[in-house]
């Protein structure tokens, strides 16, 4: 049987590694699930190429019971105007999957939206490549029905930054503003748009 190969994206800020410790828990948790043993990822700053010292960098890792490949590439923020909501009640992307052709097959529904903002059993999850926060009057929220525990996400909410709860696709209207976080994104970031954007 083929085993499964899974992926992490890593955020480097000028040749550190951002919230490492989370994405080695995650790491951890994935492998000692699937596989005998943990899979053993060691990453030292003094590992980074010279050539992705500076700025922001994307670092993904391909993993099975071992390390397949690192990646680094400059990254490059993605301008969302518009979400396309598109329901799956049956969608499970709890881990970190190399294949993602459930979710590649969604977006094929966005149409001329930016990417695809996913409900499943009427409530709100994530987009294709993100976790989501709404904002209103009274606070940051971010839905607690994801499909995957992003790092960010995690982060976010140890921090007290923003707070968890259930949000259905109804709800929106309650809310202002969407904004995209995951490993590369930080709400600073103001990768966002209107609510009413959302199709």
């Amino acid at each position: 049987m083929r085993q499964p190969v899974f992926t992490e994206a890593l955020k480097i800020l000028d040749g550190k590694f951002y919230n490492l410790p989370f994405h080695q828990e995650r790491i951890f948790r994935t492998s000692k699930t699937f596989f005998a043993k943990p899979t053993s990822v060691d990453l030292s700053e003094g590992d980074i190429p010279p050539e992705y010292r500076n700025g922001i960098v994307k670092c993904r890792i391909i993993y099975s019971d071992h390390v397949m490949g690192l990646e680094y590439q400059y990254y490059k923020f993605r301008i969302i105007r518009k979400l396309k909501l598109v329901v799956d009640d049956s969608i499970d992307y709890s881990f970190k999957y190399a294949d993602r052709h459930n979710i590649d097959n969604l977006l094929s529904q966005k149409y001329d939206c930016d990417d695809i903002l996913i409900v499943k059993n009427g409530c709100i999850t994530d987009t294709s490549f993100s976790n989501v926060v709404f904002r209103n009057d009274s606070g940051l929220y971010t839905p607690a029905s994801y499909l995957l525990a992003g790092t960010k996400r995690r982060l976010l909410l140890e921090q007290g930054v923003i707070q968890e709860k259930e949000i259905k696709a109804e709800d929106i209207k309650e809310y202002s503003r969407l904004y995209i976080i995951n490993a590369m994104i930080d709400l600073e970031d103001n990768v966002s748009l209107d609510t009413s954007d959302l199709i």
